[in-house]
């Protein structure tokens, strides 16, 4: 089997690290909090020019000092043994970053995770993700965005949506929460 993996949130604690490094700012430069339940760049009490700024300033470093989510080495690891192919396949091939390719190869190296092929997309191009999932025949793709699993369902990819609080909505058997159960979903569906 194919299998095609995120990044962001789903490798790596992409909202934890985002959320301390905007946390630290704000109190720092005594930016209110205005909505505790919002998605990071609506919590606060600022201006989305503001925001941006500090978004785009702060993202390519803090990316590098992520931390893989718990197991995802060992299970990856796992996963391949079993004979299965591993794509990560990143919505990262965007403006946000000056070096997406470079940072994203150490960060992979740095953090022991074995992938047979990496694929960098355009997040803020809806169907992109989906259409290299088709384009590199992913039999299953893990990924924690609502775009990704709405695209990729349209296309007859299955997706297991890594559980974020902005994901809640979509209704799935296939939401995962941690990378063991990611290892039973697989080992089911074979």
């Amino acid at each position: 089997m194919i299998i095609g993996i995120d990044i962001d949130n789903v490798l790596a604690d992409y909202n934890g690290a985002l959320e301390k490094v905007y946390a630290k700012f704000t109190k720092k430069h005594h930016i209110k909090l205005k909505d505790k339940n919002a998605y990071f760049r609506q919590m606060y009490d600022w201006d989305e020019k503001e925001e941006q700024k500090f978004y785009y300033d702060n993202i390519e470093n803090m990316i590098k000092n992520l931390q893989p989510k718990k197991h995802c080495q060992k299970i990856i690891t796992k996963l391949h043994n079993d004979g299965h192919k591993i794509f990560i396949i990143t919505g990262r091939d965007n403006k946000d970053y000056v070096s997406p390719k470079e940072i994203t190869k150490a960060w992979l190296e740095n953090n022991n995770i074995y992938y047979d092929k990496l694929i960098f997309t355009n997040a803020y191009i809806l169907e992109d993700k989906a259409q290299s999932c088709l384009k590199n025949k992913i039999d299953i793709m893990i990924d924690d965005s609502k775009n990704v699993f709405n695209e990729c369902s349209k296309l007859g990819i299955r997706v297991l949506l890594f559980d974020t609080k902005y994901n809640r909505d979509i209704l799935t058997n296939d939401r995962v929460y941690d990378w063991k159960q990611i290892y039973k979903f697989i080992k089911m569906s074979k």
